[in-house]
């Protein structure tokens, strides 16, 4: 039997030529079986950003100040889509392909695995979730006073989000189900306390700050400003993982690599290292089509769309119910909603309040541990031939070892936590201004692989090549003024 061909990508190995699997009928239940990747990251998504960043934004600025969630939203919605691009006619998922760049995977894999922990590995969620936690469980906002009290319930949340992620068949597909539940619980949550609690006016006044383009508050805050552009809509990982969930969903030739499984109750399977990529035929490319028009359902119609309800609802509420200028609390930054539905609804209102931020942000931490676990274990089995023999090809084996990793980086948060003292919204501040590195990075990396790897007949189309590149300004400059801002004081 002759050897299929292979393809030359950059400075990995060689892909092989192969078939691009049927795409599913175009019936709505067929769809709906494949749809879901942007439901995981729509899940996280609505967390840090909408629920805390979002709402201590237009608290402080009004909500003109939300056309940054518009543009960021926006151009995450195009680098979301060119992302899979790459990734249905590679099965590679996105930072993979980025081994590919020069000089290669041994300065792109360690870059890469360091930036990845930076960004999203700390635990930052969790102790947000904890400060809810905690003011449910003292009947009070939590203070300096009880900080220890937050960071040791932050610690056991992360534990316990830790090992959920561990369970299921495949990965993948338990968290998507998760995710789905979580979405339609907190998107209704939060229409239902809007309805009770947003005046006509203040909606309208909240809808069009979306669409404000270029007020900035003099005197405003860039690491608060540089946070919203990072977080609205995903960021960072969170967009960057659609790509491994495409892969292990089995999208284009996602199908012909292999997905990553559960510890617990998963069975072995073996996971390329190395992508596939499919011949360019009259019957491949009309299978491809097939397969966008999937990718744009999927991204436009769950993501986007959900992310801009997402922000909307959050910030709304607290335009309504936050006098303008309010200083949110540090330790109890979660239950900030609380004390003003309190007022409205009394115990009542601070209960649902609570809950809702608690399930926010549970869920939040809960997309964002699988998304650093999926992308240190992809990167790892791609760039490290060692890494896959000592696991003798079997990729679960590693993804133990990762989650490993995470518990042992959870602890260590803890520890620096204890040491200096940080409040759990600097950590969102940090990973969501990190995050603005990480989707500019990748942006520019999703330029040059779509327009320069791929065939002519599926390449990425100039006028998405040129939106990326203001994405790729866009986010540059907040990661610059907001690091301005952090060392030396510079402000608007």
């Amino acid at each position: 039997m002759s050897e299929k061909p292979k393809l030359k990508l950059g400075h990995g190995p060689e892909l092989e030529v192969n078939e691009l699997p049927p795409p599913p009928p175009m019936s709505l239940s067929s769809i709906l079986r494949f749809i879901g990747p942007s439901a995981i990251v729509l899940g996280v998504a609505i967390g840090s950003g909408e629920w805390l960043i979002g709402p201590s934004n237009v608290v402080l600025y009004g909500p003109q100040i939300l056309w940054i969630a518009t543009a960021s939203i926006l151009l995450q919605t195009i680098l979301n889509l060119e992302m899979v691009r790459y990734t249905m006619y590679t099965g590679e998922p996105i930072f993979n392909g980025m081994l590919r760049l020069w000089p290669g995977p041994r300065f792109w894999g360690p870059f890469l695995v360091v930036l990845s922990i930076l960004e999203r590995a700390w635990p930052a969620w969790a102790f947000t979730c904890a400060t809810a936690v905690a003011a449910a469980m003292l009947g009070k906002i939590p203070g300096a006073a009880e900080s220890l009290y937050v960071m040791i319930t932050g610690v056991v949340l992360a534990l316990i989000i830790v090992a959920l992620v561990s369970v299921g068949g495949v990965v993948e597909k338990a968290l998507e189900i998760v995710q789905w539940i979580m979405i339609f619980a907190i998107i209704g949550t939060l229409v239902v306390l809007c309805i009770a609690a947003v005046p006509g006016s203040v909606a309208a006044e909240t809808f069009a700050g979306f669409f404000t383009f270029g007020y900035l508050p003099k005197g405003a805050t860039l690491v608060l400003l540089g946070a919203l552009a990072g977080y609205a809509g995903a960021g960072g990982l969170n967009n960057t993982t659609v790509s491994n969930y495409y892969r292990d969903k089995g999208i284009g030739m996602g199908a012909k690599v292999g997905a990553i499984p559960s510890l617990i109750k998963g069975k072995k399977v073996t996971v390329s290292p190395v992508g596939k990529v499919f011949r360019i035929d009259p019957e491949n490319l009309k299978r491809w089509k097939a397969w966008r028009t999937i990718a744009w359902i999927d991204i436009v119609g769950i993501f986007t769309t959900g992310a801009f309800i997402g922000m909307y609802l959050p910030t709304a509420l607290a335009t309504a119910l936050i006098p303008r200028g309010t200083k949110l609390p540090t330790w109890g930054i979660a239950a900030y909603q609380g004390e003003y539905f309190s007022k409205l609804w009394g115990p009542i209102g601070w209960v649902v309040a609570l809950l809702a931020g608690i399930w926010i942000l549970f869920s939040t931490q809960l997309g964002s541990t699988d998304m650093i676990t999926r992308t240190l274990v992809d990167l790892v089995w791609q760039a490290s031939e060692k890494v896959r023999n000592w696991c003798r090809g079997e990729i679960k084996k590693l993804y133990y070892t990762v989650l490993a990793f995470i518990v042992a980086w959870i602890i260590f948060a803890f520890a620096l936590n204890y040491v200096f003292g940080i409040v759990p919204f600097a950590w969102i501040l940090m990973v969501a201004n990190i995050s603005n590195i990480v989707l500019a990075l990748v942006a520019a990396a999703t330029i040059y692989m779509g327009r320069k790897w791929l065939p002519r007949e599926i390449r990425m189309p100039m006028w998405s090549a040129v939106i990326l590149a203001i994405g790729v300004i866009f986010w540059l400059t907040f990661a610059i003024l907001s690091t301005l801002a952090t060392f030396f004081g510079v402000t608007i």
